[in-house]
């Protein structure tokens, strides 16, 4: 994207643009606004706010796949900026029209500032790989930790930077080209520092990070109050600068799963958006392997130091949380979602979540629909099958992540879809 906002005084936007941009704004708008899409923000308010009889939501994550939604291929405008809004837009509108699932198509056309993010002092190393057809597929680090005792000082406190002319300008464009229809709003929150144990193997292999966990265990507690730290300076940035918004509606938490909540904000605020405010993520999916003695001892008290500066919190991915949640995570007062992976026992989780007010964020096998051209129609159903045996009680949300390609048969994304309402239906004798 900045690449494309550096553009935007470089090239005329042309009138066949202008015109295609505004052609898709009111497809995107009559969609925002249909009463299909008012019922769905019922029910998500619902689901996040412990109504009994919730039906649960279902979402389908296309963003890693989203050129095969909105491709290049599909695009029609011809400056670069022009081409951005319109694959945003028509990536909305293909997601609804052939997922049919629970996503949510936004009243406005969604932004935040543009910000540059220094979180270590030294940039990250990557060597990448690509499929033949040009799609990143992998990448390896270049770690710069090697020892924690020798390197440490290596490391320096984040800094960040706001490029308000750039958020101003981009912003004014596309007000100027499809604002009457679709008016551009300022989201954003802090992110990614809040993946303490993510940032860590930024800096240090998975095995050496392991090896530290046992041989100097103290340099591990210096690394996470340092990485801890990283997240209180970018949380403060965000209060300082005024670049951060309630998030309580109809915006992505990045996980596909949205934040609508009446706990939020806070009794204290005041106008101007604290942490506290804020429905936020973390997780550790990288101390799976951990004891929950260990987790316990090296990693946990961070995790709840930072989870006292947010309001909400959806905590997890794909580790299995089962372990760790009676003795840690379920002990932190402000957890609001809980990630049930594929990996979960779910026979555990479905008893300890029930009438708990944490949301049962279920989320399905990736090879669904991602592992080839076809979907295992029998498998989806017994998936979800099991899902409502074990978690009647929760308040339910189903997502699909993680999708590698669609194999050119975009046709099982509303298959999945209707698979799984039919199996919820089912199961609630609705």
């Amino acid at each position: 994207m900045n690449s494309v906002a550096s553009a935007m005084n470089k090239s005329k936007i042309p009138a066949s643009d202008r015109a295609r941009l505004r052609e898709l704004a009111r497809r995107h708008r009559e969609l925002a606004y249909s009463p299909h899409m008012e019922a769905l923000l019922k029910q998500h308010w619902a689901l996040n706010n412990d109504i009994d009889g919730t039906y649960p939501v279902i979402r389908i994550e296309t963003d890693g796949i989203a050129h095969e939604l909105a491709g290049d291929g599909m695009l029609t405008c011809a400056s670069a900026f022009a081409r951005n809004v319109e694959r945003r837009l028509l990536y909305h509108i293909r997601h609804y029209e052939l997922t049919g699932d629970d996503r949510l198509i936004p009243k406005t056309y969604q932004m935040e500032w543009f910000i540059d993010i220094d979180p270590y002092g030294f940039p990250i190393e990557k060597q990448t790989a690509e499929s033949r057809d040009g799609k990143r597929i992998g990448y390896r680090i270049n770690h710069a930790i090697k020892s924690l005792r020798r390197d440490f000082d290596k490391l320096k406190p984040l800094t960040a930077c706001v490029d308000r002319p750039k958020t101003i300008e981009y912003s004014d464009t596309v007000n100027a080209l499809i604002g009457d229809i679709i008016p551009v709003e300022m989201v954003g929150w802090p992110k990614g520092v809040t993946f303490l144990t993510r940032a860590l193997l930024d800096l240090m292999s998975l095995e050496d990070f392991y090896v530290a966990a046992i041989d100097e265990p103290d340099e591990i507690r210096r690394l996470m109050e340092y990485l801890l730290q990283n997240a209180f300076i970018l949380m403060d940035f965000y209060m300082d600068e005024r670049v951060m918004y309630v998030n309580n509606g109809a915006v992505d938490l990045g996980n596909s799963s949205y934040p609508f909540t009446d706990r939020l904000p806070s009794a204290a605020f005041n106008g101007i958006p604290a942490t506290t405010d804020m429905f936020l993520r973390t997780d550790s999916q990288e101390t799976l392997s951990m004891s929950p003695d260990m987790l316990g001892e090296l990693i946990f008290p961070y995790y709840r130091r930072l989870c006292e500066r947010g309001g909400l919190w959806y905590y997890g991915c794909c580790e299995p949380v089962h372990p760790v949640w009676g003795a840690y995570i379920s002990r932190i007062p402000n957890i609001k979602k809980a990630s049930v992976s594929k990996w979960c026992d779910e026979a555990i989780m479905g008893p300890a979540l029930t009438k708990s007010g944490v949301v049962y964020s279920r989320k399905l096998d990736a090879l669904f629909l991602g592992g080839g051209p076809g979907l295992d129609a029998e498998g989806l159903a017994a998936y979800v099958r099991a899902t409502m045996r074990h978690a009647g009680g929760c308040q339910i949300e189903f997502i699909s992540r993680e999708i590698a390609s669609l194999y050119g048969n975009t046709a099982k994304l509303r298959q999945a879809t209707d698979i799984m309402r039919t199996e919820i239906s089912r199961a609630l004798g609705a």
